[in-house]
């Protein structure tokens, strides 16, 4: 398996495309692929370590939260454990005229009132756990991505932590919005601070905000690092008639596969400050060819 790719095809496959492209290409040299020293060099690399994907000590349990209104996806509008409000994202996202009508007509909002729908997975047991969020990145708004982290979402929580795979298909489809994605994710690490405090809430007591971590994939690898940016800035870098107030305790972010550059603040590449960083990227990505996210 390679991490974070954005497209998993067999060795064999890759061989033949590239031949294929050379040839129409009229490449005269004939392409020369080193042996493969995978198993001799990855042997010295062994950790004698406990296997982090063994399931950990915890039951696991499951459920939704969301506006309640959603006309796509039924478990968002019929069996949300507690509902949210929707936020402006307007200074955020941007959508193309040609694209208002059919959007609207898809999801029956626009950008001023973004759903926090999310899916969590979270220990059976008492205690509060670290609160883990994980954001995936672009793809066919129409084909919802956020499920795909279940298997996820199941392993870390029997290990002892409440992880939420945040809903942004909404933001897909769109260009230069990831200034956007990150700030949805620190909208909906917002709300946490409000489920604590539900009498009828059953996450009430549980998560620990003092220890937050943030995971994205393509888009939303770069988005972490927005998020990040954002967390600490008094205001939005663009428009400084947007105030932020956040001051999460934000202490770690992973990025798989991560874009970068897509939005800059003030023009500026990501700055990452006092906070762990950890980046995977696939040999074999099919989309993001280069290791973008080493440049935050």
């Amino acid at each position: 398996m390679t991490i974070g790719s954005h497209l998993r095809l067999h060795p064999g496959v890759w061989l033949a495309a590239m031949l294929l492209l050379a040839a129409a290409a009229g490449c005269a040299r004939t392409a020369r692929l080193s042996r493969d020293d995978s198993a001799t060099v990855l042997a010295r690399h062994l950790l004698d370590v406990p296997n982090p994907g063994v399931p950990g000590p915890f039951g696991v349990r499951k459920l939704y939260y969301g506006t309640g209104t959603d006309r796509r996806r039924r478990h968002f509008r019929d069996s949300v454990a507690f509902r949210t409000t929707t936020v402006d994202a307007s200074p955020f996202v941007t959508v193309m005229p040609a694209q208002v009508g059919t959007r609207r007509k898809f999801w029956g909002f626009d950008p001023k009132k973004f759903p926090l729908n999310g899916t969590v997975w979270y220990p059976d047991g008492a205690g509060r756990f670290p609160l883990v969020l994980v954001v995936h990145g672009n793809h066919n708004y129409r084909d919802f991505s956020d499920p795909g982290y279940a298997y996820l979402g199941e392993l870390l929580a029997s290990r002892g932590y409440i992880m939420v795979s945040v809903d942004m298909n909404f933001i897909n489809g769109l260009s230069g919005e990831n200034d956007g994605r990150g700030w949805l994710l620190l909208k909906h690490i917002e709300a946490w601070r409000g489920f604590d405090s539900l009498p009828d809430n059953p996450l009430r007591g549980r998560v620990d905000l003092g220890k937050i971590a943030l995971v994205g994939h393509s888009r939303g690898g770069e988005a972490v690092g927005h998020a990040a940016a954002f967390n600490r800035l008094p205001y939005f870098p663009d428009d400084a008639k947007v105030k932020f107030d956040f001051d999460f305790d934000i202490r770690s972010l992973i990025a798989i596969a991560p874009v970068d550059g897509q939005y800059k603040p003030a023009d500026q590449f990501v700055p990452i400050e006092n906070v762990n960083y950890l980046v995977f990227h696939g040999s074999h990505d099919g989309d993001v060819t280069t290791f973008n996210g080493l440049r935050q």
